[in-house]
């Protein structure tokens, strides 16, 4: 059998070859900008008049409505028990990181993830039909929790997180109200435009979240959970970082800024992983929540000046290498390398918003892709305190200022 001829290549073909790849690699690029920024809002817009109408039908219930069961505990004041904490046979308290203790007191926190829940999907869904019915009814709920005396939550956390017998909260309350992040930023678009918030509604949300960044600055739990070297810390400063946009805290939307670069990059290794949050029973849950709150924050504090997508320590750690670490085990959680969690192993991932977020920050199509394939939420309604984004149209469009 005769060889083969060789394939001769001259200097045309070359070049032709050259030509058409570079062509079709710009080809391809313009096709993955187009998919990594489309249209949120739109894409998402059966889900969010979905939600939204049925948020129509929920009345505003605050705190005050749900005794916490304690005399010292005036009712418009948040409290929680630290769902880590069990009670043993000879009635000692035992700490089990990573278990859901069920008998655990949260229905404020649950409250306040429903609250979350109806005032982004109503706010959502009034930026996408400009039908003030969902506004008015997003403003309902804030009024209730934030201004109206009678119902309003105070802005501080100093029962949240509590171990009982003891009603004093400890510094991991602030993982209780991440959501409320999410708040603010509906809040933000609702203060924004005549018609919605009044500029004496606005003065008075504008006060309750800047009273809270106070307690969030000044107790003695918030100041343990800023100064964290864990996803506290990360929470503490992904809220304080939109509450302090929202308030037009400068000052401390740099403090935010400083410690997103020289802190929490420091929380993950040279792989990407987060090894504090590795070491207990929902190691695979904790991940991913805790790049999510991460990714939250950097979103928050990038400016069209400086993303902070791109900032990375000088040992080359940064969201790049978090995101692509997890990524692989979000695509295929079979692959995950440690012990699955002893809970809800399979209820996650979901359309987490770290996927989103660095598919339009790296132009990393198959984060979008993954992202779009997921569920949309937890199917539990308990899983939804660890799910900080619930209307991702909202934060793929800069803010009002």
């Amino acid at each position: 059998m005769p060889s083969p001829r060789p394939v001769s290549v001259t200097r045309r073909s070359f070049a032709t070859g050259l030509l058409a790849g570079l062509c079709t690699s710009s080809f391809l690029r313009a096709q993955t900008t187009e998919n990594v920024h489309f249209n949120v809002a739109a894409y998402d817009r059966d889900h969010i008049l979905s939600t939204a109408n049925k948020a129509l039908q929920v009345a505003p219930a605050t705190i005050t409505s749900i005794p916490a069961g304690h005399k010292d505990i005036p009712t418009n004041h948040y409290y929680s028990e630290d769902v880590e904490w069990f009670k043993t046979d000879t009635g000692s308290m035992e700490h089990r990181p990573g278990q859901i203790n069920p008998s655990a007191f949260s229905l404020h926190r649950d409250a306040v993830v429903s609250m979350n829940g109806v005032v982004a999907s109503c706010t959502a869904a009034w930026r996408l039909t400009n039908d003030t019915k969902y506004a008015q009814h997003a403003m309902k709920h804030l009024h209730a929790w934030f201004l109206d005396d009678a119902t309003r939550m105070e802005p501080q956390l100093d029962h949240a997180a509590c171990v009982p017998p003891s009603t004093t909260g400890t510094y991991r309350g602030v993982e209780d109200t991440v959501m409320l992040a999410e708040t603010v930023r509906a809040a933000s678009f609702l203060c924004a435009y005549n018609g919605v918030a009044t500029e004496n509604e606005t003065k008075a949300l504008r006060k309750w979240f800047s009273d809270f960044v106070t307690w969030l600055n000044e107790s003695k739990p918030g100041f343990i959970a800023r100064e964290m070297k864990d996803r506290t810390a990360i929470c503490w400063t992904m809220q304080a970082a939109e509450m302090a946009r929202f308030t037009h805290n400068e000052a401390l939307l740099i403090e935010c800024g400083h410690r997103f670069r020289d802190k929490l990059l420091r929380q993950m290794n040279f792989d990407g992983q987060f090894p504090i949050e590795l070491h207990t029973r929902a190691a695979y849950a904790a991940s991913i929540f805790t790049l999510d709150c991460l990714s939250v924050a950097c979103e928050v504090l990038s400016t069209p000046m400086e993303s902070l997508w791109e900032v990375n320590l000088p040992d080359g750690r940064g969201m790049r290498s978090a995101i692509a670490y997890l990524f692989p085990y979000m695509q295929n959680r079979s692959q995950w390398k440690l012990p699955a969690d002893t809970e809800h192993f399979r209820d996650w991932p979901v359309r987490q918003p770290s996927l989103l977020f660095a598919g339009r920050a790296y132009d990393r199509p198959e984060y979008i892709a993954l992202w779009k394939q997921l569920p949309i939420e937890p199917s539990q309604p308990a899983l939804l305190r660890w799910f900080s984004v619930r209307q991702p149209a909202l934060w793929t469009v800069r803010p009002p200022a």
